[in-house]
């Protein structure tokens, strides 16, 4: 019979310790008894940090000793949350070689020097898989940031936040040497689409893609090379000033097996409602399509200069999007018309949500 917990088997404690942050476990459990403490020891039992840098420095500085306790090698995960005292924590502690079971690390809130120095520490891991960075943009330029997560040699998802000023990225197209394990790009600031395809150069065995483009120039994107992804499912797409042209000719630049793709445009050009250009994109480039989420932001013009959609009415309940059950909706969110496509939210019923939902340009 089990008369206390101390009798217990490891296996409850590592379930339970699952959902726990490890520097909590060790603040419980570490000076409890000789059980605890060996248990809190064993190589079998990983430990996912979380720090909380929005608390007293008081309780920082205890979260810092108890980190300083946990055995490097026991670390599966680390999470330092949005902070300007994030950069402390590299200020007391390197990740270095001894994290060789780290696979997860999210960074948030440190100046882009900092973090170029803490990711050229990370190449000698041989488990990171997943790595978020958040940075506040203190350079021009990010060829030397992306290099060093290009260099990751396990890396499978990255994703880079940047806030502040924007800077250029003027990476060359990769060699044949230069081929990156990322499968899953987040590329969250802002881009041109020509800096976008130099990146995922570096990336063939893309299998996810997502990127910003914010940029008021207007490129020639016929000067662009076509690129071949051959591994690319999901492609998501946030832009502002594209115009429907530009984006035709960028996914007409892209060869993959595409079968999920979403785009949220604010542009002021309505063409992005023309559901006959739509369908010919579609049809001719993303022949292996399955799903299909848009979102167009429409603002409301001061001067009563909103642009009308003069087109053919209720494009969108023809067979190609009846078939694909890809529905065409709108609502006012003030100060914009919010108009987007997706599946129907009852299939059984779909052809009576179309009736409903249809909308007379």
């Amino acid at each position: 019979m089990i008369t206390s917990i101390e009798h217990l088997s490891n296996d409850p404690f590592y379930e339970i310790f699952d959902y726990l942050n490890g520097i909590d476990i060790y603040k419980a459990f570490e000076n409890l008894n000789n059980r605890f403490h060996q248990l809190l020891n064993a190589s079998s039992l990983l430990f996912k940090i979380r720090f909380d840098h929005s608390t007293s420095n008081e309780k920082v500085m205890n979260n810092y000793k108890q980190f300083s306790l946990i055995n490097s090698h026991q670390i599966y995960s680390m999470y330092l949350s949005r902070s300007s005292r994030t950069a402390d924590f590299f200020s007391q502690f390197t990740i270095n070689s001894s994290f060789d079971r780290l696979e997860s690390l999210v960074i948030g809130q440190l100046a882009l020097d900092i973090l170029a120095s803490v990711l050229v520490n990370l190449t000698c891991l041989p488990r990171l898989f997943s790595l978020t960075t958040e940075g506040w943009n203190t350079l021009e330029n990010l060829n030397h940031i992306y290099r060093l997560i290009f260099a990751l040699p396990m890396l499978k998802y990255n994703q880079l936040i940047l806030f502040g000023s924007s800077s250029s990225i003027s990476l060359p197209i990769a060699n044949n040497k230069q081929s990156s394990t990322i499968e899953n790009l987040v590329i969250n600031h802002g881009c041109t689409f020509q800096e976008l395809f130099n990146l995922i150069s570096y990336t063939p065995q893309l299998h996810r893609l997502g990127f910003i483009h914010t940029s008021i120039t207007h490129e020639n994107l016929r000067n662009i090379l076509p690129m071949t992804l051959s591994n690319l499912t999901h492609l998501t797409i946030d832009m502002q000033y594209v115009t429907f042209d530009e984006f035709e000719i960028f996914m007409s630049k892209i060869y993959s097996k595409l079968k999920v793709l979403s785009v949220f445009s604010s542009s002021n050009d309505i063409t992005y409602l023309n559901a006959n250009r739509w369908e010919t994109l579609i049809s001719n480039y993303l022949p292996q399509l399955e799903k299909f989420y848009f979102k167009y932001y429409l603002r409301f013009d001061d001067h009563d200069n909103t642009p009308e959609y003069l087109g053919e009415r209720n494009q969108f309940n023809l067979s190609f999007w009846i078939e694909r059950q890809w529905i065409l909706d709108a609502k006012i969110d003030f100060p914009n018309i919010v108009y987007s496509i997706h599946p129907p939210r009852y299939i059984k019923k779909s052809f009576f949500f179309i009736q409903c939902c249809s909308l007379s340009f």
